[in-house]
């Protein structure tokens, strides 16, 4: 069996997800703040708004259990994305260590909120390269992690047969993601917050919104936060800064039993690796293989990342596989703060591919920031930061986006709709019309424009996920061209 094409499911989800428990807005509904997006990052920002005395809606798109963070592998941990020692040298000492105790602060307030439900677990982390030639390398990372806050010690025995080198941090954790954020809706409930389901909200555009079309009516308010991962905002700049990727994870039950830890090598992209629960020792989520939205290939990433899990592990079975999008800051610090063309919404984005945590730390300091409150590196992270600063870096990252767009003005390939053989989907001209085609697993084929409806980029076949992906600024849409995540607020039109 080609386990590269296996139907995309997150392993939180396998069950369905959290949601569909709350209404859809109708009509006009008030309240103080409005929080777009039910993920971890909103549903914890409307708690902590909440616990100081706010009246706060939660509005989500979807259901709970849906977005971003149904489809994490429930990693938490405080280590720098872009490596301690770099940090350090971006930002100077103090800020990294800041921002590392943001993180490890995160951990703790995670920790406190779950029940035992949650399944979560704190586990030490390895970090490792396959090659004993790294070790000088990992050496200085490991002194860097200590000098950064971080319980880091040199290890002489990694628990990975294939393993050669490489560091312990110990008090990181895992958790079940799914139902982390159905106990987190039912403390936002219980604190007398208000969750919307299947209500989307119309992107603020307006220096001061007072109010936005949700679900079947409008929301008005006095602060709006976006919660939704993606920039979901008027800036381009913004959109800029935090280009979309890929990455991947397999669920695998293994015949080896590694002892309970997260484990990251030092590859350019990374893999990692991590016990999926308590009550299955024998699953293991793995992950890796990341690349631009739409600029990659996504069944040879799946079918590489299976490679490389059969190639080390003894894989008894492959469970399920799926991909998640997150948002790459070209400057390795997440936007965190007021919006940079509104007084009153506020946004938290560019993640990375640390949400869970980043987006935990994001709703304390937006919730204080709202509040009155200086908060820790608040201009560090401030969605207004972004000038000129990271010219060579934002180039490149747009690449890309450039050749997403040249795409609309050179000639297409002629398309045989008859030739898509189930799952299979493409972008070429159909009887003289630039056109998006794919063909369902039911065998039904659906037609749609494939210019993105957020700035006009061309969207790609997605086979993993079945859907359709915009290289530009990482818009997402369904087979049928229904409007699925990200910057877009409509569908795909017609042909």
């Amino acid at each position: 069996m080609n386990h590269a094409l296996l139907a995309p499911s997150s392993y939180w989800n396998r069950g369905g997800t959290a949601g569909g428990r709350f209404p859809t807005l109708e009509g006009v509904h008030k309240t103080q703040i409005a929080v777009v997006g039910a993920g971890i990052t909103g549903l914890s920002t409307a708690l902590e708004l909440l616990q100081r005395g706010y009246q706060v809606t939660v509005c989500e798109a979807s259901v709970i259990g849906a977005g971003t963070t149904a489809g994490s592998t429930g990693h938490l941990d405080a280590v720098p994305e872009q490596g301690a020692r770099k940090l350090i040298k971006d930002v100077g000492l103090e800020d990294a260590r800041q921002v590392v105790d943001l993180r490890l602060k995160a951990i703790d307030a995670i920790e406190q909120r779950s029940d035992a439900n949650c399944d979560f677990v704190r586990i030490p982390t390895y970090q490792y390269s396959e090659r004993r030639r790294d070790e000088e390398s990992l050496r200085d990372d490991c002194d860097a992690a200590a000098d950064l806050g971080l319980a880091a010690t040199w290890s002489n025995s990694i628990p990975l047969e294939h393993a050669a080198c490489g560091f312990t941090i110990q008090g990181m954790a895992r958790f079940h993601c799914g139902r982390y954020l159905e106990r987190l809706a039912d403390l936002v409930v219980d604190a007398g917050g208000k969750i919307f389901e299947h209500t989307k909200v119309q992107c603020p555009t307006e220096k001061h919104e007072p109010e936005l079309s949700a679900g079947g009516g409008r929301i008005e308010f006095e602060q709006a936060v976006i919660a939704v991962h993606s920039g979901y905002t008027a800036s381009l700049r913004v959109y800029m800064m935090i280009p979309p990727y890929q990455s991947y994870v397999l669920a695998a039950r293994l015949g080896n039993r590694l002892p309970d830890a997260l484990y990251w090598d030092n590859d350019q992209p990374y893999h990692y690796i991590r016990r999926a629960s308590s009550s299955a020792e024998d699953i293991y989520l793995i992950g890796g293989c990341d690349h631009h939205t739409g600029a990659g290939d996504e069944r040879q990433a799946v079918a590489d990342l299976e490679q490389y899990a059969r190639s080390r592990f003894d894989v008894r079975e492959i469970i399920c596989s799926w991909s998640a999008e997150f948002f790459e800051p070209t400057d390795g610090l997440p936007l965190i703060g007021r919006d940079a063309t509104s007084e009153n919404v506020w946004l938290a984005t560019g993640f990375s591919g640390v949400g869970l945590t980043w987006g935990t730390a994001a709703a304390r300091l937006i919730a204080a920031q709202i509040h009155g409150s200086k908060t820790p590196l608040e201009e560090r992270l401030s969605p207004r930061r972004f000038g000129s600063k990271h010219p060579a870096t934002m180039a490149m990252e747009q690449l890309p986006g450039v050749a997403d767009y040249a795409e609309r003005v050179l000639p297409a390939d002629e398309v045989d709709p008859d030739s898509l053989a189930a799952g299979e989907g493409c972008v070429g001209m159909i009887d003289g019309v630039h056109t998006a085609v794919c063909r369902t697993a039911d065998g039904r084929l659906h037609r749609r424009s494939p210019i993105c409806t957020h700035m006009g980029g061309v969207v790609r076949w997605n086979p993993v996920e079945q859907t359709w992906d915009c290289p530009v600024h990482g818009g997402r849409f369904d087979a049928e061209g229904c409007r699925l995540y990200g910057p877009p607020e409509s569908d795909l039109e017609t042909p």
